[in-house]
């Protein structure tokens, strides 16, 4: 397992689902990690549990989706463990379904455009300070599958999530003389906003999750964490820019357009 003993991460989104997967598992290579939401109600679960795997931790309430809320975040990384090496971009609002014709599809695109890709953006040049002071560092923003496939009626998170692919090319183009590399990865994993979708219908999940070749859902710490942990360790110091899939080969198949609008709301 890759080692980030003595490296700092800060890792958005990270008080539930894959934001928390992905923290506990670089909490377990031996990061030190500052924990992010926008919920100070969540922070003290989150923040015991990553401490119980003998992690160095902090949280921070703070929303990203800011310039301010960025910076913070930034900042309280540096002032709590003096540097800051490892930048997981993981928040993000997961808007309400609309059909891309009705008018309220654009109070979703503000949301998902400011918690997702802005907030990326935020995050990331508020970090370039502190990953230029120690040599270089690591970037790792989310993407989804559902961008890549456009699934039905979900414009507003699916054009935020492939925006942020270009940012990614873009800032690991800019960057990379920096020693700054820049990734972005496409995850399927169990998460809060999954688990809802599915709610009403769980053999739904599971018939889902039997139709990619390894016929089971994504797991957020083992199967989303442990392919962020490879991309922020030594071993990919020579990898940017890239687009990984973790979504046990869906991306071979396609993505099942399974979203729907109630009766009558679609054209």
């Amino acid at each position: 397992m890759s080692s980030l003993v003595g490296r700092v991460a800060l890792v958005t989104g990270s008080t539930q689902g894959l934001g928390e997967g992905i923290a506990r598992r670089l909490a377990r290579a031996g990061a030190r990690v500052v924990l992010n939401g926008r919920s100070a109600e969540k922070g003290p679960r989150v923040l015991e549990a990553v401490r119980a795997l003998g992690a160095d931790a902090e949280f921070v309430a703070a929303d990203v989706g800011t310039p301010d809320g960025a910076a913070a975040a930034v900042r309280t990384a540096v002032e709590r463990f003096g540097r800051l090496d490892i930048l997981v971009n993981n928040a993000q609002v997961v808007p309400p379904l609309f059909d891309s014709l009705d008018p309220a599809a654009d109070g979703a695109f503000d949301a998902a455009l400011r918690s997702g890709l802005n907030a990326s953006l935020w995050t990331c040049r508020a970090a370039v300070p502190a990953m230029r002071a120690v040599g270089g560092g690591r970037i790792v923003n989310l993407a989804s599958i559902n961008g890549a496939f456009g699934s039905r009626y979900g414009a507003a998170y699916n054009a935020t999530k492939e925006g942020i692919r270009g940012l990614t090319r873009t800032l690991a183009n800019e960057w990379g003389h920096w020693g700054i590399t820049v990734n972005v990865i496409l995850p399927s994993g169990v998460s809060p906003a999954y688990e809802a979708f599915y709610r009403d219908d769980p053999k739904k999940a599971d018939a889902v999750a039997k139709l990619n070749p390894l016929r089971r859902h994504g797991r957020a710490e083992d199967d989303i964490g442990a392919a962020v942990l490879g991309l922020v360790g030594d071993d990919a110091r020579f990898v940017t820019g890239q687009s990984l899939f973790v979504d046990g080969g869906s991306q071979l198949l396609g993505l099942p357009q399974l979203h729907s609008l109630p009766s009558g709301a679609a054209t």
